[in-house]
């Protein structure tokens, strides 16, 4: 008998033995061991994935396929489904079964669902022997009406978003509106200037189309060549890349700081304050509605059909180039097109190389706004036009070989600014920005064959249509976002007008002298130009009146509106009262006495320079020579006494001339008189609050109007004739 002391080292020795057996058999034999989270087997989405259903609807079958890691089915395997990610609202949400077997043919069928609240649902298929093999089904449910939703959300995201622009702009511009003047006096013949006064220019409107229609409007105005636009299209295209690069900065949850922020600041009486307060809205407005946009769009990411309509412009470029410019042509605005590219990329519905083609046709549908604008322009502003069309044009033309995968537009902007960001929406930026300054490198070079290309489109109006037109020159609809502009460029259209009424007052004493057909006829076609200057002037003017305005444009604008209404009076008096009279004496041999006569010439003629004083006065700003015209009312009406004396003494001398002529030569002083007050009315509308200024002192004015009746008789008195 062993001890049981004895009996555990036999024991443990028997063990050890047993084990070195296996273990040398093994050696010799080799066993495969199992490793439970090494997949054996694939779990595959065969259809229903990325489902989008309507709150309280029915989905569709989601099938999965159950195979080995050769591709073949298998049977019997059973797969466990766990809802892994649902709505808070979504609690009591169960799938139909929890577990379900393959078929023979490996298809796990989930058979349809209802769910009941909106959101994104998540669902885990795994294989119960083998947990490594899963698989995930994504599915969102949308509201009933998310449609209506998504429509309105876009529309009123879209509106903000171009409101915000309008306003932006119209802030800076009345910030610095002075200073456009200087800015657009950097235009020259150096071509490198006018790409960065293009650059700083749009960067103040945020539009290239803007900007355009400006440069139509100068063009149109006479303020710059067809040569010195191109180079400001150049920069114009580069320059509004910095809105959209704006939008691409992820700072949306400012928006609704900087739009109270803006509101605040135009409670301000400082109008520098007041502006920057619509700067400052109008970016908040900007950034708020690209927010409701990305929102609104945001259950687009479950519908596969929309996604594959956008991925598939990488492959279709050419399609989605017009569908681009078709909607920016729509919506007049690059900007706004950039910015939903961008809102598509950050919700990853769209990829960088799908996005170029729409940038690109973005480039090309903002050129219809310039076109508007030049619509009964002159030609050279048609010519403007067509330089920014066929600028954008060629240049999407250059980019179409970089379009397609082989020689990808794409890797080249992911390379450029790889190590500065990386989200989709920066690189949509960047490449809006690239490819607008590597069109300008291109292009530049062929600066000289783009101008000849317009010319050779649109040829020049014939000089003879250009003098014999009736219509105002410098007066262009593009430029009333400008009003500073816009107010410059009507102060040379009265001016243009003003040389219509000169002209009309040098015929004047030819007129009356010899009636000469030929005169009276090119004078009543000037009085035609000046009526359609002071008509056309006058709608523009209110059209002006319509934009928001300082108070010193408004003050600037009614000015101009009482300057034109007296110009038209005086060349209505022309007109009316000379041209009639030049008609008769032709037919009639009207004669005046000789000093009769010369006193008509010499009321006539200091009629005349108060009227060329109180031109240059208006074209040099000189409030002096205003003061100076307006100072002669109490002479004029002294003088215009004795001058009417002086016929009556004729008359009762029995001087026939003077009798036969009596009604005629009362009824000429009479309008040079009224010539005369129109020139006076028109200084008093130059000088500022002339209407809160006190009179001049009546002793000073006696001895004015002393001294200047003295000279006057001395001017009009006949030899040997003395007037008293």
């Amino acid at each position: 008998m062993f001890s049981r002391r004895r009996l555990l080292p036999v024991l443990f020795a028997a063990v050890f033995a047993l084990l070195a057996f296996n273990g040398a058999f093994a050696s010799n034999s080799p066993v495969t061991v199992v490793d439970p989270a090494t997949p054996t087997m694939r779990l595959l989405v065969d259809s229903g994935n990325e489902q989008s259903i309507l709150a309280h609807g029915n989905s569709k079958p989601v099938e999965l396929k159950l195979v080995d890691l050769n591709d073949n089915p298998v049977v019997g395997g059973i797969v466990d489904l766990i809802v892994v990610n649902r709505p808070s609202a979504a609690k009591a949400f169960k799938l139909p079964a929890t577990s379900i077997k393959s078929n023979p043919v490996g298809i796990i069928r989930l058979e349809p669902f209802s769910p009941t609240e909106a959101g994104s649902y998540r669902v885990m298929a795994q294989l119960r022997e083998n947990p490594a093999v899963f698989t995930y089904v994504d599915f969102g449910v949308n509201e009933e009406n998310w449609v209506m939703y998504l429509i309105f959300g876009l529309m009123g995201g879209l509106g903000m978003f171009l409101f915000g622009m309008n306003l932006g702009a119209d802030g800076l511009q009345k910030i610095a509106g002075k200073k456009m003047k200087s800015i657009l006096g950097t235009f020259t013949n150096n071509r490198y200037m006018g790409v960065i006064t293009g650059i700083l220019v749009t960067a103040v409107t945020q539009s290239s189309s803007a900007t355009t229609v400006m440069l139509v409007g100068f063009v149109n105005a006479s303020l710059m060549t067809i040569s010195q636009t191109l180079s400001v299209i150049f920069g114009a295209n580069i320059g509004t890349t910095i809105t959209v690069q704006l939008i691409a900065f992820e700072i949306s949850h400012f928006a609704l700081l900087m739009i109270g922020a803006g509101f605040i600041l135009k409670f301000s009486r400082n109008k520098t304050v007041l502006y920057a307060g619509d700067i400052i809205m109008g970016f908040g407005f900007i950034f708020y509605g690209m927010k409701i946009m990305s929102v609104s769009m945001s259950p687009l990411r479950s519908f596969p059909a929309f996604r594959e309509m956008l991925l598939s412009f990488s492959n279709y470029p050419i399609s989605a180039i017009i569908g681009s410019m078709l909607f920016t042509a729509l919506i007049q605005s690059s900007g706004a097109t950039i910015g939903l590219v961008v809102v598509f990329a950050s919700q990853g519905l769209i990829t960088l190389h799908a996005s170029i083609p729409l940038i690109l046709g973005a480039h090309t549908g903002t050129c219809i706004t310039g076109w508007i604008a030049a619509i009964g322009g002159s030609a050279a502003a048609k010519k403007t036009a067509l330089l920014n069309v066929l600028y954008n044009l060629i240049g999407t033309v250059i980019f179409l070989p970089f379009l397609y995968e082989y020689l990808s537009f794409s890797d080249f902007v992911v390379w450029c600014t790889a190590p500065f960001s990386s989200s989709p929406a920066r690189e949509v930026a960047n490449a809006h920005m690239i490819s607008a300054i590597l069109k300008m490198i291109v292009m530049f070079p062929f600066y000289d064959q783009i101008i000849k290309l317009t010319h050779l489109l649109i040829p020049e109006e014939s000089s003879e249509e250009s003098m014999r037109s009736v219509k105002t020159k410098y007066l262009s609809e593009s430029l009333l976002k400008s009003p500073e502009l816009a107010l410059g460029n009507v102060a040379r259209e009265i001016l243009r007008m003003a040389g219509h009424v000169e002209f009309m007052m040098e015929k004047v004493p030819e007129m009356i002298s010899y009636g000469r057909e030929e005169t009276i006829q090119e004078v009543s076609f000037r009085e035609e130009k000046v009526d359609t200057a002071q008509y056309e002037i006058t709608k523009y003017l209110s059209s002006l009146s319509e934009e928001s305005l300082t108070e010193e444009q408004t003050s600037v604008m009614m000015r101009y509106m009482s300057i034109i209404n007296e110009l038209e009076g005086q060349a209505d008096l022309i007109h009316k009262i000379i041209v009639p009279f030049a008609r008769a004496k032709a037919r009639e041999e009207i004669r005046f006495s000789e000093e009769g006569f010369r006193e008509l010439l010499g009321m006539f003629d200091r009629s005349n320079e108060n009227f060329k004083l109180i031109i240059n006065a208006f074209a040099t700003h000189s409030t002096e020579q205003a003061e100076r015209v307006m100072k002669s009312e109490r002479t004029f009406e002294v003088l215009i006494k004795r001058l009417r004396t002086a016929h009556m003494r004729r008359v009762f001398q029995h001087k026939v001339q003077s009798i036969e002529t009596s009604t005629l030569h009362m009824d000429l002083l009479q309008c040079f008189k009224r010539l005369n007050m129109h020139s006076i009315e028109m200084s008093k509308a130059m000088i500022v609050d002339w209407y809160h200024k006190n009179q001049i002192p009546s002793e000073q004015g006696d001895a004015a109007i002393e001294a200047a009746l003295q000279a006057a008789n001395e001017e009009i008195k006949p030899p040997g004739s003395p007037v008293s």
